[in-house]
C-alpha cells in the first residue's frame, strides 16, 4: 500500500484539524455536536458547484411522516428524459444529509448527465434501524412513481450512494428485488458500508490513521443498530447472506487505503459468482470516500471517470 501524495496531504490536514479542536472521535463528542461540527466543516469546504436547470426541494409522505428529498437537474440536457440517480448521503448513518452531499450529487448530475434525487432518511442513534432503511424504501418507490414529472425517465433508474448511504442503496436494491419492488436498471457502490460486524482484515488495517477509524466505526455502528439489532442482519451487513434473485447490475468502488475496502471487494466477488452484471473498481493509494472529497484529493479523478462511465451506460 502506498498512499497517493493527494490522500496524504489531506490526512495531515485532518490531524492539524483534531490538533487545533481537540476532537479525536466523533464518539467522543456524541452525535448532536458531532452532527453540527460535521456539518459546518462540510459546508465551510464546499467546491465551487456546478450549475443547475433545477434544484426543488420537495417534500414526499413515508411511513414514519414527511421526508425531504432534493431535486437536481443540470444544465444543457435539453427536453430529453435523463436517466434518474436517487442518491444516499454518508456519514456513518449518524451525521451528513442533502446539504452537506450537494457537491456529490451535483456532480453526479452534471457528469451523467441525470436527474438526481437526493434524499434525506433518519439518523441514528434517535432513530435506529431500520428507520433509514424503511426512508429509503419510500424515497426509492416515490422515485419509480414520480421522476417523469421532474423529466426523469423511471426505465432508466440508478439507486446508490457513498459509504453508509451505499449500504442503504444495497438493502433496498435487495429488498426491491426481494418483494417484487421498482425495476433498479443499476446499483452504483462508492467505498460502501456492507458489513456490520467489522469482521474484514481491511477494518484491522487502515483502522486507525486514514480517516476513518474503528473507534469512529464501532460508535456508528451502535448508533444505528440500536441496542437490540444484530449486527449480521441481511439488510445491515449483506455479505455475509446469499444474494438473492433479480439484483440489478452493480457498480462497486473501493479505494485501497479504507478500512472498508475488503467488504467491497467481497460483495462484488459474491454477485460475479452469482451471475449478477457487476463491475469492480479498486482505487489504489486512495482512502474512505474520496470521491465525495475530489476537490481535495484531485488524484482520485480517474476512478471518478469509472463512476461517471457506469452511469452514463445505463
Amino acid at each position: 500500500m502506498i498512499l497517493h501524495p493527494d490522500c496524504e496531504a489531506y490526512l495531515e490536514a485532518v490531524e492539524r484539524w483534531r490538533e487545533k479542536t481537540s476532537i479525536q472521535s466523533w464518539a467522543d463528542i456524541g452525535a448532536d455536536r458531532a452532527r453540527a461540527v460535521f456539518s459546518e466543516l462540510k459546508l465551510s469546504r464546499m467546491p465551487t458547484l456546478p450549475e443547475m436547470d433545477l434544484v426543488e426541494d420537495y417534500e414526499i409522505e413515508g411511513r414514519a411522516g414527511p421526508r425531504r428529498l432534493r431535486i437536481l437537474r443540470p444544465k444543457g440536457a435539453g427536453g430529453r428524459p435523463l436517466p434518474v440517480a436517487l442518491y444516499f448521503h454518508g456519514g456513518g448513518y449518524v451525521l451528513g444529509g442533502i446539504e452537506e452531499s450537494e457537491d456529490e450529487a451535483r456532480r453526479i448530475a452534471a457528469n451523467t448527465p441525470a436527474l438526481v434525487i437526493s434524499a434525506s432518511y433518519r439518523l441514528g442513534p434517535d432513530h435506529p434501524f431500520p428507520a433509514a432503511i424503511d426512508d429509503a424504501y419510500d424515497a426509492l418507490l416515490w422515485a419509480a412513481h414520480h421522476a417523469a414529472s421532474f423529466g426523469g425517465d423511471p426505465r432508466r433508474l440508478m439507486v446508490g450512494g457513498t459509504s453508509s448511504g451505499a449500504g442503504l442503496a444495497a438493502a433496498i436494491s435487495r429488498l426491491a428485488a426481494t418483494e417484487n419492488g421498482p425495476r433498479i436498471a443499476l446499483t452504483y457502490l462508492l467505498c460502501p458500508w456492507l458489513d456490520m460486524t467489522m469482521s474484514q482484515h481491511s477494518v484491522l488495517d487502515y483502522g486507525e490513521g486514514y480517516g476513518l477509524d474503528r473507534v469512529d466505526l464501532e460508535w456508528f455502528r451502535q448508533c444505528y443498530l440500536g441496542p437490540d439489532e444484530a449486527p449480521d442482519h441481511p439488510l445491515a451487513s449483506p455479505i455475509l447472506h446469499p444474494i438473492p434473485p433479480r439484483l440489478p447490475k452493480t457498480f462497486v468502488l473501493a479505494a485501497e487505503c479504507d478500512p472498508l475496502r475488503d467488504e467491497a471487494r467481497v460483495y462484488a466477488r459474491m454477485l460475479k459468482e452469482a451471475k449478477v452484471p457487476v463491475t469492480y473498481v479498486m482505487a489504489p493509494g486512495m482512502v474512505h470516500a474520496f470521491n465525495a472529497l475530489i476537490h481535495l484529493i484531485p488524484g482520485g479523478l480517474p476512478q471518478i471517470a469509472a463512476i461517471d462511465e457506469a452511469l452514463r451506460g445505463v
